[in-house]
């Protein structure tokens, strides 16, 4: 036999998903779900904020990120319902267009615009056209990120070597 054997390829040509080794353990799904939701919290609070603060849709989106690949590791299977690969086009044309809807007015690339709403509930609110490249900005970190990740997560080998058994 040689060092390095090819395994046969799946029957019909699919791989199935090998769960990940920590899927089934308990401690690990029932912490994950508060972990998840606390950091999606902290997440959102940077997209929010990062317009008027350090933050944005950059370290949003990373820290979203986060939050998915714990809820794939302890699942076992993605939050999303679609492909992460999806969300960077849209991104990049909410980024875009943030920035040609005031160059297309006479205005300089990417000029942001501001005002204040005043609502019963919140009060006195101020918006900011940069909240929307932000949010195209997280859309791609998210897609692509993601995108890798679960790449990553799915490789399966095909050869082995001596020793691997």
């Amino acid at each position: 036999m040689s060092s390095r054997q090819k395994k046969p390829p799946p029957v019909g040509g699919a791989r199935t998903p090998t769960p990940a080794p920590l899927t089934g353990d308990p401690i690990l799904r029932s912490t994950s779900r508060a972990v998840f939701a606390l950091v999606l919290l902290f997440a959102f609070l940077l997209l929010w904020r990062g317009h008027n603060a350090p933050g944005g849709g950059f370290i949003a989106g990373l820290m979203t990120t986060c939050a998915l690949v714990l809820h794939r590791i302890a699942h076992g299977t993605s939050a999303l319902r679609t492909d992460p690969a999806r969300l960077v086009p849209w991104g990049l044309a909410l980024s875009f267009g943030t920035g040609l809807v005031p160059y297309l007015l006479g205005r300089p690339f990417l000029k942001s615009d501001y005002g204040y709403i005043t609502t019963a509930l919140t009060g006195e609110f101020e918006w900011a056209t940069a909240l929307l490249f932000d949010l195209g900005v997280f859309l791609v970190v998210v897609g692509a990120s993601l995108a890798i990740v679960y790449a990553l997560l799915d490789v399966q080998p095909q050869e082995t070597v001596e020793g691997d058994e």
